[in-house]
């Protein structure tokens, strides 16, 4: 693991635990509830876009401002990515939705009606920090330091692993939605979506907006009444097919060079 993403590592964990600690400490730590602003509504916004924050300050550290321009332009739409967009946002929900019938045929009762549906992801990419907040830096800064010294298996499952740690302390807080889901069930979907994001990136060559519409969708199974266990056995069905099928090459990015 190179320098820079140590720091990256130290930097993303630190603004966000850290600045989290603070905001535990400012008072009710209600994140959620769209009522009033306080003190501790914006350290948890703060600690939210650690891992990007983070990614866009090494970026510009490693790469000055050059580098944070490709880190942003990486998140604009290109004609070469609109089969994966669709195929994320229609195939991946899809998906998902198949799983939720299969674990339980009645859930389609309580599914949201069509119009919801269709406001629904840009509801979450506006309203939910994970997203914007976390993939300038998961996906935007370690991931391409991570290819280029493992081999993309690897690389996605050290970076799962590195992502759920970094949720941890969200499941002992009992006002974040984390704190009703299993931690060891959590750090499946970590694994099987790191995948999952790992091989889009290589077949897109790095499209971060890619990246935040698989975390967007991601997000959004729960309000469009799917399970956890659903999501999670969707994401994993994926990831071993992906593994297992879809050309999830063996070579590092130093091997490609």
């Amino acid at each position: 693991m190179d320098r820079p993403l140590r720091i990256y590592l130290w930097l993303a964990f630190g603004i966000t635990w850290g600045i989290g600690g603070l905001g535990l400490l400012a008072g009710n730590y209600q994140p959620e509830a769209a009522t009033s602003f306080s003190a501790a509504r914006l350290l948890h916004y703060i600690a939210a876009f650690g891992p990007s924050l983070a990614g866009l300050i090494m970026a510009g550290r490693v790469e000055g401002r050059a580098g944070i321009q490709r880190l942003l332009i990486r998140a604009l739409p290109t004609w070469a990515g609109v089969p994966w967009y669709v195929a994320v946002l229609v195939g991946f929900p899809a998906v998902c939705l198949l799983a939720a019938w299969l674990l339980d045929p009645g859930f389609v009762a309580g599914l949201p009606s069509a119009g919801r549906l269709l406001y629904l992801l840009p509801l979450t990419l506006v309203t939910d920090t994970g997203p914007l907040g976390e993939e300038f830096g998961w996906r935007g800064f370690a991931l391409p330091r991570l290819l280029a010294r493992w081999r993309p298996l690897a690389a996605a499952l050290i970076l799962g692993v590195i992502w759920w740690a970094w949720h941890l302390p969200t499941f002992f807080i009992a006002t974040l939605s984390q704190s009703h889901l299993s931690i060891p069930v959590f750090l499946i979907n970590s694994l099987a979506l790191s995948v999952i994001m790992t091989w889009l990136f290589q077949r897109t060559r790095g499209d971060l907006l890619l990246m935040i519409l698989v975390h967007v969708v991601a997000n959004a199974t729960a309000e469009m009444g799917v399970s956890f266990a659903a999501e999670v056995s969707a994401e994993v069905a994926c990831a071993v097919l992906i593994v297992a099928f879809a050309g999830f090459t063996l070579k590092t990015g130093r091997d490609q060079a």
